[in-house]
């Protein structure tokens, strides 16, 4: 949950493309936009745009 906090900047329980790249930035890398669009629509379950709390646990289980 700490790390979804990272992630989510205005705490709305919303991962939104922008907050994505902040977090991918300050991580040292460079995604476009439509790489972190493909990366939120690969586990973005309700298909809003948007990575919430569950979708993004499903995201950290696949990249361990």
């Amino acid at each position: 949950k700490e790390a979804f906090s990272l992630f989510d900047k205005d705490g709305d329980g919303q991962i939104t493309t922008k907050e994505l790249g902040t977090v991918m930035r300050s991580l040292g890398q460079n995604p476009s936009e439509s790489e972190l669009q493909d990366m939120i629509n690969e586990v973005d379950a309700d298909n809003n745009g948007t990575i919430d709390f569950p979708e993004f646990l499903t995201m950290m289980a696949g990249k361990m």
